[in-house]
């Protein structure tokens, strides 16, 4: 049995450690970062499961005592057991503990984009709000009570078009719940020794994808011309070159005619 626990405690960490790594080779996840998210998070669990069923196997091993010929073996085992256990449950309360700060971490940081609400309008879903801001900006707070919110500089810049792309965009992080994959992806930077590049990697990487999954949405949904030239606006009044950079991916790319976009009922304008 104590071989099986070794091999399940090495692949686990393989899976947790080198995916990261592994998966940002090359370009690929650029243009399919859904599925590079999937393979992200597939191995992220997988290795959680792994390590899961080696601690699961050791404290068997520690009731039977199997593999270990001594009294002292037996305890030295015990109390590995006990605390691969013990870690486990700390790593669970860390999960639980850390969680609902960072998302009301995100909601003070949104709320400090703008003085007040200018309108709160209930649509299905999510209640869209119009923020009194200088600053052309839009985003989306994940929750029981989840919001989109669009600042007044940014309305002015976009067209009707271009702002519905927009919408679409931050509707598309609430359906997908990008949120708990960020969230995941941050504990799990947090949980990991501070020298491993593995935890910081799957954080970075998570973030990146997520917005290009969500611009691939509101590509299909709005139309691909207008989410670009609304971040190429953004671009322009932000200086954040990311935007330009994403604007111009979606040029790249063959997308759905403009007469076959459904643009959800939620997020029309």
């Amino acid at each position: 049995m104590l071989p099986a626990v070794g091999v399940l405690a090495a692949a686990a960490a393989l899976l947790v450690l080198t995916a990261p790594h592994v998966l940002t080779i090359g370009t690929w996840h650029v243009h399919h970062p859904r599925t590079a998210l999937t393979l992200w998070f597939s191995a992220f669990f997988g290795g959680c499961a792994l390590a899961l069923s080696a601690v699961v196997l050791l404290l068997a091993a520690a009731v039977s005592a199997s593999g270990v010929s001594t009294a002292a073996g037996g305890i030295a085992l015990t109390l590995v057991a006990w605390l691969s256990l013990g870690l486990l449950g700390v790593l669970l309360g860390l999960l639980l503990v850390t969680a609902p700060p960072l998302a009301e971490s995100h909601r003070r940081a949104v709320r400090s984009l703008g003085p007040a609400a200018i309108s709160r309008e209930p649509r299905r879903g999510f209640t869209l709000v119009r923020l009194r801001s200088s600053t052309p900006c839009a985003c989306a707070t994940p929750g029981r009570s989840a919001e989109i919110l669009v600042s007044t500089a940014l309305e002015i810049v976009l067209s009707p078009a271009q702002l519905q792309a927009v919408l679409a965009h931050e509707y598309a992080h609430l359906r997908y719940r990008h949120s708990w994959a960020v969230r995941i992806a941050e504990i799990n930077a947090r949980c990991l020794p501070r020298h491993l590049a593995a935890g910081p990697k799957l954080r970075q990487a998570t973030l990146r994808l997520v917005e290009l999954v969500a611009d691939d949405a509101a590509a299909r949904q709005a139309g691909a011309a207008h989410l670009a030239n609304a971040l190429a606006q953004m671009a322009q009044l932000t200086g954040d070159p990311s935007l330009e950079l994403r604007a111009e991916r979606l040029t790249l790319r063959r997308w759905p005619p403009a007469r076959r976009c459904r643009v959800p009922e939620p997020i029309r304008i």
